[in-house]
């Protein structure tokens, strides 16, 4: 079963996402992870997400370290991540990108831009994800 993971070391904007995004959404279970290490231990189990969301700064295994590890996977090539960040720095984006990230998406702020912002990014990549299956098929 497809699922949408969310890796992030802050409880609280665990907890946000939560909330915006609840159990599932668009019928997609929502699965979260506070370390790069916990995701890829859950990935190594061969459940491959529709999409993926990392933090950039986590410690330990950061969030352009983590989307490294997890494009190594072949399953997981084709899987959209986006980083999740609290920083505009454009240092961020660039390791983020250059790392494998399919793009950057700064945290909201205001607790109200929580649920647009994160439906806009979940509804953008899985109609990306469609359009391309979609593609292929064809060919």
């Amino acid at each position: 079963m497809s699922y949408i993971l969310v890796v992030d070391d802050n409880d609280d904007h665990l907890e946000l996402i939560r909330l915006v995004l609840g159990p599932s959404y668009r019928s997609l279970p929502v699965r979260t992870c506070d370390t790069g290490q916990a995701a890829l231990d859950l990935l190594a189990t061969g459940r491959i997400p529709r999409m993926i969301f990392v933090d950039v700064n986590m410690p330990g295994l950061d969030g352009p370290a983590t989307v490294r590890l997890i494009r190594a996977n072949a399953a997981c090539r084709a899987v959209p991540i986006v980083m999740l960040s609290t920083s505009d720095e454009s240092r961020d984006i660039r390791d983020s990108l250059a790392a494998g990230a399919n793009s950057f998406v700064r945290k909201p702020i205001a607790l109200s831009d929580w649920g647009r912002t994160m439906g806009a990014v979940v509804d953008y990549w899985l109609l990306h994800d469609e359009s391309a299956r979609a593609l292929a098929d064809a060919r």
